[in-house]
């Protein structure tokens, strides 16, 4: 589902925001119809992943024309989204299985990059220390980004 919401935020922002959301599987309807498959989400993303130049063109018009329904609902798709994450943060900021993961992956983070500091440089693979370093800083960027975000605020 991430993938398709990737590659769908490049070609139809909106379609991409909504297809996760509460409105997803209207979002999911719209994706289907226009690229001729099921209304599931492993068609859905092999056929976008294969689209043609006119299915990307239709997929444009159909974008325009969930948007203009959208805005006559009064529903702001971006917005939903964003409550999404912020419900997330909600529920588990203050939860101790998210504490020690996010605990445990920053530790993580850190302990690696001390270990491969400290190691002689003919010993390390460059190649694996650049994959586990990518992998630990996404890791930790969401850890950090769940915890201390824009939207986080501490309850009074």
């Amino acid at each position: 589902m991430n993938k398709l919401k990737n590659i769908l935020g490049t070609l139809a922002p909106t379609l991409g925001a909504a297809i996760g959301g509460p409105i997803g599987g209207q979002a999911g309807q719209i994706l289907s119809s226009v690229l001729g498959v099921p209304n599931n989400p492993k068609s859905i993303e092999k056929a976008v992943s294969n689209m043609t130049s006119e299915q990307m063109i239709e997929l444009k018009k159909a974008e325009k024309d969930f948007e203009l329904q959208m805005k006559e609902l009064e529903v702001d798709v971006f917005e939903l989204e964003v409550q999404d994450k912020q419900d997330a943060r909600g529920k588990f900021s203050k939860d101790w299985t998210a504490r020690i993961m996010g605990i445990a992956t920053l530790g993580g983070f850190l302990g690696y990059i001390f270990l491969v500091t400290i190691q002689p440089p003919e010993q390390n693979s460059e190649a694996l220390i650049n994959l586990v370093l990518g992998y630990l800083g996404g890791l930790a960027s969401a850890v950090i980004s769940f915890y201390f975000g824009a939207s986080n605020t501490p309850d009074k």
